[in-house]
């Protein structure tokens, strides 16, 4: 990164700023922390699930606009649909000899027992009869309740009449959580704002966000006037909140790390599996652990720029857009844009009415990490 990149002087400048700012002031994480451009604006719970629903890429500002992101359900349940412990390995990994003694003795009970009591009956009559193998063979029955287990759970949410998959919190439940959190004051200047985020997880230029509005090419001149302008920003919330996201019934955080864990065959039924999901482009390598809402909203944004008519009308059109740094896009007695040139300054100002969660990043983890490992 050269002195050049460390400049506020561009969209990225500013936006990096503010990212530092939202940490510090926040205290969130610079090992996780991603913002979120434009704006999540859920209004139900399936609009919310569905941005919780996401592989983030690796990247400090996630564009939605422009990252193509598969989904964490179809990844989960791509892996899930892969993984299998047939007999036939686990006579392997027991021996033959041994294999058809065990097959013997459940043969001789009165009724075969329940499959998931499977390991503890087999490690009992290993420790007697084939000690060697007593805790592989435990190891291998568990895999497959495991992986049983995990498919009963996924079915109903597969198929012509599958369920959504759901996540919690619920929507009235986030509200309920941001109605009892804190408020929070931040003040921002472009000219004392600090640009260097080289000790952030994914340090440097990011490749695509927007410009003064939604949608905006960050490289427009009338961008880089306003980048290259005094920014001041006041912003207030009235609550915020780093909210855990959980997935539903569908998920079995157990299974998921079996398939993290080994790359043999089994538990994958390709040796190709394990590559697709979890190598260094593969296509689970993060997941969104929590994310920061925020309610309440009142923001006054001022810049310097000289803009010419022309490019204030050009703005100004775009005022339902929602303009830097949250991209808020108005919406109907929630939220509310506003717009004014004098004495060559510009004003913005955004506010949203409460009860209106605004989500504004995520805290993305490693895979492993988000499994609990380190």
């Amino acid at each position: 990164m050269n002195n050049k990149d460390l400049s506020c002087e561009s969209i990225t400048g500013i936006t990096d700023a503010w990212y530092n700012l939202l940490c510090d002031s926040l205290k969130l994480p610079v090992n996780n922390f991603q913002l979120t451009l434009p704006a999540g604006m859920p209004g139900n719970n399936e609009s919310l699930w569905a941005y919780f629903n996401l592989v983030p890429p690796a990247t400090l500002k996630y564009n939605y606009w422009y990252y193509d992101q598969p989904t964490f359900f179809s990844q989960y349940a791509a892996i899930v649909q892969q993984l299998q412990f047939p007999e036939s390995s686990f006579e392997n990994d027991i021996g033959k000899a041994t294999y058809a003694k065990w097959t013997a003795y459940l043969n001789s009970l009165p009724q075969p027992p329940p499959e998931n009591t499977l390991p503890t009956v087999w490690f009992q009559w290993a420790m007697l009869n084939a000690p060697s193998v007593a805790n592989t063979g435990r190891t291998g029955l568990a895999c497959r309740v495991l992986i049983k287990s995990g498919l009963a759970a996924l079915a109903p949410y597969l198929g012509p009449n599958a369920k959504a998959p759901e996540f919690s919190p619920l929507f009235s439940d986030l509200i309920t959580t941001l109605q009892a959190a804190p408020p929070a004051d931040l003040l921002f200047t472009s000219m004392n704002g600090n640009p260097d985020v080289s000790n952030s997880w994914v340090p440097g230029i990011d490749p695509a966000f927007f410009g003064l509005w939604t949608g905006s090419w960050c490289g427009f001149l009338l961008n880089k006037k306003f980048a290259q302008s005094a920014v001041t920003l006041s912003i207030r919330f009235e609550h915020y909140a780093v909210v855990t996201v959980t997935p539903g019934a569908w998920y079995n955080s157990g299974l998921l790390h079996l398939a993290l864990a080994s790359k043999s065959v089994p538990p994958w039924s390709s040796s190709a599996g394990w590559e697709k999901y979890f190598s260094l482009g593969g296509t689970l390598n993060f997941a969104i652990g929590s994310v920061l809402a925020v309610d309440g909203i009142s923001l006054t944004l001022t810049a310097d720029a000289d803009f010419t008519s022309e490019e204030q009308a050009v703005i100004t059109s775009f005022v339902e857009m929602g303009y830097w740094p949250l991209y808020c896009q108005q919406k109907i007695r929630a939220i509310k844009n506003e717009l004014s040139f004098e004495r060559g300054k510009m004003t913005i100002s955004c506010h949203t009415v409460a009860g209106n969660p605004v989500l504004i990043g995520n805290n993305v983890f490693k895979i492993n990490q988000y499994l609990g490992g380190s």
